[in-house]
């Protein structure tokens, strides 16, 4: 029973080991930089953008500045009320002037927060705040 076994052993030891060329071995490596480097670059660009919409968060009527309110109307620390300031956050839906203009507050919002607004609107709100949210949007010209 042992000799098998052996000789199974020997023809495994035996047998040619795949090698693997330089050739090989350059285009993973190559692979694997270009992908390192999409990532770091993708890394700076989302930076460069958020630190850009920051720097006009505190200007009147910009896109980011809505933005800000509205993920502040979401993260409502008052001490008695917790979760949504439903009232801020459709007052702010509300003084945003155009349909042109919400684009850019979901852009803002989303180069500011990584997050879409349309996605946080619907985990944040009941489905009938939901749906004031949403026509107050729609209304948007």
């Amino acid at each position: 029973m042992a000799l098998p076994a052996a000789l199974a052993f020997q023809a495994i030891k035996n047998t040619k080991k795949p090698k693997v060329s330089s050739d090989v071995i350059t285009v993973l490596l190559a692979g694997g930089i270009t992908v390192g480097m999409f990532f770091g670059v993708r890394f700076l660009v989302r930076r460069i953008k958020r630190n850009n919409r920051e720097r006009h968060a505190l200007e009147r009527g910009n896109p980011a500045s809505f933005a800000t309110q509205i993920k502040m109307a979401f993260e409502n620390d008052n001490v008695f009320s917790w979760g949504t300031d439903e009232k801020a956050l459709f007052q702010t839906l509300e003084l945003i002037p155009s349909a042109i203009m919400m684009r850019k507050v979901q852009r803002a919002y989303r180069d500011l927060y990584n997050s879409h607004l349309a996605a946080d609107l619907k985990s944040e709100l009941s489905t009938q705040e939901y749906a004031i949210a949403q026509e107050i949007i729609n209304l948007k010209k």
